[in-house]
């Protein structure tokens, strides 16, 4: 696989914060700014690097297809709790 463009990669970090942020205007900059599936290929990459390095810091180690297992049952157990 590929690595994603260095400005891609840094667009999907920044857009993440300015969801995080509710920062709509910036969302909007970002998504107008870059094509839909360069910014779903570099978030992905994201994803797979965070489960992967977050699997090398639990016991037992785990893989990126197990740490993201974990992530969605944890988004899954977190839509049921009152926000």
């Amino acid at each position: 696989m590929d690595q994603p463009d260095p400005d891609v990669l840094d667009a999907v970090l920044s857009l993440s914060i300015a969801v995080a942020a509710g920062d709509e205007e910036a969302v909007e900059i970002f998504l107008r700014d870059h094509q839909p599936e360069d910014l779903a290929v570099a978030a992905g990459h994201v994803v797979w690097r965070m489960a992967a390095a977050l699997g090398q810091l639990v016991e037992p180690k785990r893989s990126p297809p197990q740490m993201i297992h974990v992530f969605a049952q944890a988004l899954r157990e977190d839509e049921g709790q009152p926000g």
